[in-house]
């Protein structure tokens, strides 16, 4: 081999060995992209960076695919979060504040920010108490101090707030939202000589920041300072011309003041001048939203809609338009969309347990929702639609708990407390009406339902004047409601005023023409004046004018049926029916007039078709049960109370009527004890609840027990001859022949040719 210079030889594989060394390199690539550290924090970065440049809508994926990648990847819960908050979308923001706190617990930025969405939702004990966790690990924090503040605040002790606001000032003496703070604490004292210095001095420490100078305006125009609160507002704006907040109080200003057209045109400068910013480009369809234009905010979301279709929370407000319009079958298609991209969404879930609701597939319904708060168990208005859900089911017992759930995640969830008074009422609980009137009054001072609610209790808990009080303060909150002077001719009914109710409701009309209420009270005068030819001709007069209104002919049919013209009152209650078909009450006094006509096939028909329609109310299956007793039909009829009972076991007529069905037909005499105990607790005024337990007692043997029970019946009802009957057998046991032969014979003389007389004849030969 010759020489030559050294030179490093050439390295080469052999030709097995190559394929393994690509297949090497290329495990190592595929190992680094797929490796979840590397992948989770990759979108991690992008998510952040997206947030920063405003891309909300963006960083909301990229942050929900690294949780995909890690779903205990708190950074990534608490930044998804932040997302969420400036994109309004509350419900979200507090779900992934949650989970970050599980995952981090020591994460006191992540705390404080729950506790300030708990203080905005209504519930300012549970924020104070998480301001009071970061104190403790942290007691220099000062805006653990001010939440504290804030939350007093709400809770109305305004010393603690004062000392907390100023601890904070004290920790922080360079940030003007500190002051801010002690502004706000200052204006609910009423101090505003102070409070105005606090909001100057925040403006002296920052006089570039918009906060101050909106905080300034805004004092000013609760003052109704307004030109002053219109120079702050027209700076901050100068200030930070991107910025919405103070273009949005600047319209506030203006609509404060009623000059509606120039507070539009700053909320549609705003959504021109500001590009992309979904806070700016909301504004006009929340405002329109806010003072209940709905068909031009539903016009205004259909363009957001079709113009930013990666803003979930405009497509979510579109949608809850659409179902509040009725449009239920563009909402469905809408939603569905949503969920395609989130199936998990409880926000969207909620949105498509409404449509459900609407589209009356009930059953679905329920269990989507229960999905939504399964994914967001604090989710208020999940709980509020699960309820109408089950109120549509016939499940009022459920609805009111989820109900009870809304309120409690959400205090200030004015439907949740409509819904709940309205139960209320339905069931004649005045004092729980008027606990949950003071609730509603608390959490929406100007709610007019909650002062309606108040007066209806006060009222039938006998204090007239107080509910006048409440009624005359609705009129200054709602002067053009018709309620108000609805109730207040109510009242006058029950005072036997006739003349000013008349004119109530004449007032009521006046505002409503379609009032059923006001006709109802106006119907009603005539038939306490004697007069049901009047009050039967002015009914016929409203039909005459709305011919297609159920109410109308289901109301006309109840005047029938209690003048006797139980034909007529079958005639009204079915053209009710025709025109709508799921009129409940219409299908029920239906029932009633046949059973009266003795129809007592076709009025069984007709419960039993209430039943279907309302499946979850036990009233329904007590009344098909007492037809089929009456009918002597007792096996059905024990079968209906049962139903009746497994629905609702409290039910104190199904329980009564139930124990008396089994002591006559040889049942279970102990159960029937138990059952009669139930149902003279729910009745304790009723005779026959106090005959029904009294009777219980005695075929138990327990004769001490039924005689004084018979003796309050026959009391309360001195011609009913079964009392009479029970109360001499319960002497006999007692060993005292004369007063049980004196009762017996009485009962005897009552009805001579009954089963009950030959009975007592039996008695007394024994």
């Amino acid at each position: 081999m010759p020489s030559g210079p050294y030179s490093h030889p050439a390295i080469r594989l052999s030709s097995a060995f190559a394929p393994f060394l690509v297949l090497l390199c290329g495990f190592l690539s595929c190992s680094c992209a797929t490796n979840p550290t590397v992948k989770k924090q990759k979108y991690l970065d992008r998510a952040n960076q997206d947030f920063s440049q405003g891309k909300y809508a963006e960083a909301l994926i990229s942050y929900g695919r690294a949780i995909q990648v890690d779903p205990h990847f708190a950074e990534a819960h608490y930044r998804l979060a932040q997302t969420q908050l400036k994109l309004g979308s509350w419900a979200a923001a507090y779900q992934e504040l949650v989970r970050t706190i599980d995952l981090q617990p020591e994460n006191w930025a992540a705390q404080l920010d729950l506790g300030r969405l708990q203080l905005a939702g209504g519930r300012a004990k549970e924020a104070k108490e998480r301001a009071q966790l970061v104190v403790r690990s942290d007691p220099r924090n000062a805006d653990a101090e001010m939440l504290l503040s804030e939350a007093d605040v709400a809770l109305g002790n305004l010393q603690a707030a004062v000392e907390e606001a100023s601890a904070a000032i004290a920790m922080a003496p360079g940030r003007s939202d500190m002051y801010l703070n002690l502004g706000h604490v200052r204006v609910r004292e009423n101090n505003l000589q102070e409070a105005e210095q606090n909001f100057k001095k925040a403006q002296a420490l920052d006089p570039n920041a918009v906060m101050p100078r909106m905080a300034l305006a805004k004092f000013y125009q609760q003052n109704k300072r307004w030109t002053e609160a219109e120079n702050e507002l027209q700076a901050a704006i100068q200030m930070a011309p991107n910025d919405v907040a103070p273009r949005r109080a600047l319209a506030a200003l203006y609509f404060s003041q009623g000059q509606e057209s120039q507070a539009e045109k700053v909320l549609t400068e705003a959504k021109e001048q500001l590009g992309n910013d979904p806070n700016a480009y909301r504004i006009l369809g929340e405002s329109y939203i806010g003072r209940g234009q709905s068909g031009k905010a539903l016009t205004e979301f259909a363009a957001l809609a079709a113009k930013y279709p990666g803003d979930l929370l405009v497509r979510k407000t579109y949608v809850q338009l659409l179902i509040l319009g009725n449009r239920i079958e563009e909402a469905n298609n809408q939603n569905q969309e949503i969920l395609k991209k989130l199936p998990h969404d409880p926000e969207a879930l909620v949105l498509q347990g409404q449509i459900e609701v609407h589209q009356n597939q009930t059953d679905q319904a329920i269990a989507t929702l229960q999905q939504a708060l399964k994914n967001a168990p604090d989710n208020a208005f999940g709980h509020y639609h699960l309820g109408l859900a089950f109120q549509q089911k016939g499940n009022t017992q459920q609805a009111e708990s989820e109900w009870r759930e809304a309120v409690r995640f959400r205090p200030s969830l004015a439907e949740a407390w409509v819904a709940l008074g309205t139960n209320a009422t339905s069931r004649s609980d005045w004092r729980g009406l008027q606990e949950i009137s003071d609730q509603l009054m608390k959490n929406s001072p100007s709610n007019v339902d909650a002062y309606l609610f108040h007066a209806t209790a006060r009222i039938n808990l006998g204090d007239a004047a107080g509910a006048e009080t409440d009624l005359y303060h609705v009129l200054q909150l709602a002067p053009d409601h018709p309620l108000p002077y609805i109730k207040l001719g109510q009242m006058r009914v029950l005072q036997k005023r006739y003349n000013e109710a008349e004119a109530f409701f004449r007032q009521a009309l006046s505002r409503d023409s379609n009032s059923i209420e006001a006709v109802k009270g106006l119907a009603g005068i005539d038939w306490a004046r004697n007069k049901p030819a009047v009050a039967l001709k002015f009914l016929q007069e409203q039909i005459d004018r709305q011919p297609h209104s159920s109410a109308l002919y289901q109301l006309q049919g109840e005047l029938q049926l209690q003048s006797k013209q139980n034909q007529l009152a079958e005639a009204s209650f079915s053209q009710a029916l025709d025109l709508d078909h799921h009129n409940l009450a219409a299908l029920v006094l239906l029932a009633q007039a046949q059973s009266a006509q003795g129809k007592t096939e076709q009025a069984l028909l007709n419960y039993r078709k209430a039943i279907e329609l309302s499946p979850y109310d036990p009233h329904l299956c007590v009344a098909l049960a007492s037809l089929y007793e009456k009918s002597g039909d007792w096996q059905r009829a024990q079968e209906s109370y049962q139903k009746a009972l497994a629905i609702q076991p409290e039910d104190a007529l199904a329980s009564n009527n139930l124990a008396y069905l089994l002591l006559e037909h040889n049942g279970d005499v102990t159960l029937a004890l138990s059952l009669a105990q139930t149902g003279r607790k729910g009745l304790p005024k009723l005779p026959n609840a106090a005959d029904t337990l009294g009777w219980a007692y005695y075929q138990n043997r327990v004769y001490s027990a039924a005689v004084p029970l018979f003796e309050n019946a026959v009391k309360a009802m001195p011609n009913n001859q079964t009392y009479h009957y029970h109360l001499g057998l319960g002497y006999l046991k007692l060993q005292n022949p004369a007063r049980a032969k004196a009762e017996l014979e009485k009962a005897i003389s009552i009805d001579p040719q009954s089963a009950v007389a030959d009975q007592a004849r039996q008695a007394i030969s024994e």
